[in-house]
């Protein structure tokens, strides 16, 4: 009995280290995110995501929408303009993360 409840403390004690490093890894990515929105697409979508009114409000994507994100960056379309060759995957990840951290 004893052995089970340290095995159990010890896994959640596990648990509770992996998500604060992911919680540590998701800050960065937003915080890295931020930065790079503002040094190439705030002109367009407004500065932190504040809706320019003329371009697509960043913050109204949802999760399952990734997919289109990454398309519409790398490749462009309509008036956006393709990133590719400038943003790397990272730097996309990065500044999805950013974008989904300020959803609606």
């Amino acid at each position: 009995m004893n052995r089970t409840i340290i095995c159990l403390v010890y896994f959640c004690s596990l648990l509770g280290l992996s998500v604060t490093a992911t919680s540590a890894q998701d800050a960065t990515a937003i915080q890295a995110g931020e930065t790079l929105y503002a040094e190439h697409c705030a002109e367009c979508h407004g500065e932190k995501l504040r809706d320019s009114g003329s371009f697509p409000d960043l913050r109204e994507m949802r999760a399952d929408q990734r997919r289109d994100f990454e398309r519409v960056v790398t490749d462009g379309q309509g008036q956006m303009p393709s990133w590719s060759g400038i943003l790397n995957a990272q730097q996309i990840d990065q500044l999805w993360s950013y974008i989904r951290s300020r959803a609606r």
